[in-house]
């Protein structure tokens, strides 16, 4: 009965895992998405599971209470603050949940990576073949001029609402997959790299592709001797890098006018709306909206659509109304709603994890703290349901055979 049990648990969790990797954004439905939809079921877990959150609700609480009272003495929107308020606190309840998931089921995790790897490659395999359906094609590929001077092409962006939210989830199992290609003895590395680069690629987000690139060269400088230990691992990498120059000395050449040479160029030069509009705008559109009321504690959740709205209708000169106005940056949100003290205390709660649940001992661990630490300041929203998920699984003791010390010691057995 307890291996049908256990069974069960970890059915239960692929299907879960699965769900909210293609499914959690529910098409037209604002904030709305499947992982705040299950909130009452995570707390039917954690009365199940009989988890204590003391350590949690008691300094959380306190903190919100401070916030609460400063922004309340400022003058808000009492609707919009309470249910906003809401929506992060439903937001972090599941982050909370995905970490105590992840250490009771972290053993599954290597499958689940491993199935929804192939399951996405499938359904890009399937999604390209609806680029010949007009009918059917909105619904799996993003179709928005993405710079100036370049025509609007398909992005892949599967059920996601946008191509940039499904490259940022496909950020961990790249990680994951190079992670385990850089550091342990893998078969047919080739068929992995397809798998994971063509569906990103497809989805030609700059900001997560940059995000990925950078943080990776730092995880390649910091493990540089452990990776070149293996002779065979150093052979692939530099087959790799031929292999990438020769694309894109091709493209080059015979395609210089193509979409991606295009964007760097517009972004070299400044002319990159979204890459602007998503880093340095951002913040200037924070400061500018928390001088509106307070630049240490900010305006308060769910205020932006009130206070903000037309400072940034003004500041990007829009002709006609739009429907929805975001901070597109999770760290200029963060600023908007909690001010300059609320990203000290972010940054500070990062740094704090990091070292408190011993990130540094797993690559794969740094490599994605690292990525989320920079996409921050880059793109993502302070209520994204897969930004929580993610950092959750950051700081759980997860994939422990790319542990430091597990590496050296199968080195040494060598």
């Amino acid at each position: 009965m307890e291996a049908i049990g256990k069974t069960m648990s970890h059915s239960w969790v692929w299907l879960m895992s699965v769900l909210l990797f293609f499914c959690n954004t529910i098409p037209f439905a604002g904030s709305l998405s499947l992982s705040l939809l299950l909130t009452p079921a995570w707390l039917y877990l954690i009365a199940s599971w009989k988890l204590e959150f003391s350590a949690w609700l008691r300094p959380l609480t306190v903190l919100l209470a401070v916030y609460a009272g400063v922004h309340w003495y400022h003058g808000v929107e009492g609707t919009y603050y309470v249910v906003s308020s809401l929506i992060i606190l439903a937001t972090l309840l599941f982050g909370i949940i995905a970490w105590y998931s992840f250490r009771r089921y972290g053993d599954s995790l290597d499958t689940i990576f491993r199935h929804l790897l192939i399951l996405n490659f499938v359904f890009t395999l399937f999604s390209i073949c609806l680029l010949f359906v007009p009918a059917l094609k909105p619904l799996v590929w993003y179709t928005m001029s993405v710079s100036q001077d370049i025509e609007p092409f398909p992005r892949l962006k599967l059920l996601a609402s946008e191509a940039s939210h499904y490259s940022y989830l496909l950020a961990p199992l790249i990680i994951y997959f190079l992670s385990r290609i850089l550091f342990c003895r893998v078969s047919q590395p080739g068929t992995t790299l397809l798998f994971m680069l063509l569906p990103l690629a497809l989805s030609f987000s700059l900001g997560v592709i940059l995000c990925l690139t950078i943080t990776g060269s730092l995880v390649f400088l910091i493990y540089f001797r452990r990776i070149m230990q293996d002779a065979g691992r150093w052979r692939n990498l530099l087959l790799l890098a031929v292999i990438a120059l020769v694309v894109f000395l091709a493209l080059y050449y015979w395609f210089p006018d193509n979409p991606l040479y295009k964007r760097i160029a517009n972004i070299i030069d400044g002319k990159d709306t979204s890459t602007r509009g998503r880093t340095y705008e951002s913040f200037i559109l924070a400061h500018k909206i928390t001088a509106l009321k307070s630049q240490l504690f900010g305006i308060g959740p769910g205020q932006l659509k009130v206070l903000g709205k037309t400072l940034i209708i003004q500041y990007y000169q829009y002709t006609r109304m739009p429907e929805v106005v975001r901070i597109p940056n999770a760290a200029a949100e963060t600023i908007v709603c909690y001010g300059y003290l609320g990203l000290a205390i972010r940054l500070l709660a990062q740094g704090f994890l990091f070292f408190c649940t011993r990130v540094y001992l797993n690559p794969f661990r740094v490599w994605l703290f690292l990525f989320l630490f920079l996409f921050q300041f880059t793109g993502s929203y302070i209520n994204n349901p897969a930004e929580y998920l993610l950092w959750a699984l950051v700081f759980a003791p997860v994939f422990p055979d790319l542990d430091r010390q597990t590496m050296i010691v199968k080195h040494k057995g060598r």
